[in-house]
């Protein structure tokens, strides 16, 4: 898987974790500095577009189940516009066709990619399953 290697290289800890029961997660990586990345790879077809339900799903499983700092979705194809906002406002973040070309092809680290910030420079836990519980019960209904 592209993801995986790419966070390998990047220097996180990386292991594939995807299939059937992968509780939205196809890739867990960890790295000192930004934590616990959570990756959950969507493939596409062309003009698909990978939509708000997927962003969903992400944030109601990367923090309670997965303990991670960081939650991703990677798709070979597009995001649509609302998925792009939803993502912004809950801190999930997405690599799409364009960015997974730059992560993975041209060797652009994760971190820069996504513009994480350094984890050493905060006092206060940034694990998305602490401080925000408010949001992910807001996600059941």
């Amino acid at each position: 898987m592209v993801a995986r290697e790419a966070a390998v290289r990047a220097g996180f800890h990386a292991r594939r974790v995807g299939g059937a029961g992968d509780q939205e997660a196809d890739v867990i990586a960890e790295q000192p500095r930004l934590g616990r990345l959570v990756v959950q790879a969507r493939h596409t077809a062309v003009a698909a577009r990978v939509g708000s339900h997927v962003m969903y799903q992400v944030k109601g499983s990367a923090g309670p189940v997965h303990r991670a700092d960081i939650a991703v979705v990677v798709t070979s194809g597009r995001i649509n516009r609302d998925a792009k906002t939803w993502g912004r406002r809950h801190h999930i973040h997405w690599v799409d066709r364009d960015r997974l070309g730059q992560w993975a092809h041209d060797g652009i680290p994760l971190h820069q990619l996504l513009r994480l910030p350094d984890r050493r420079r905060h006092r206060k836990s940034t694990r998305l399953d602490r401080g925000r519980s408010a949001g992910w019960s807001s996600l059941s209904g």
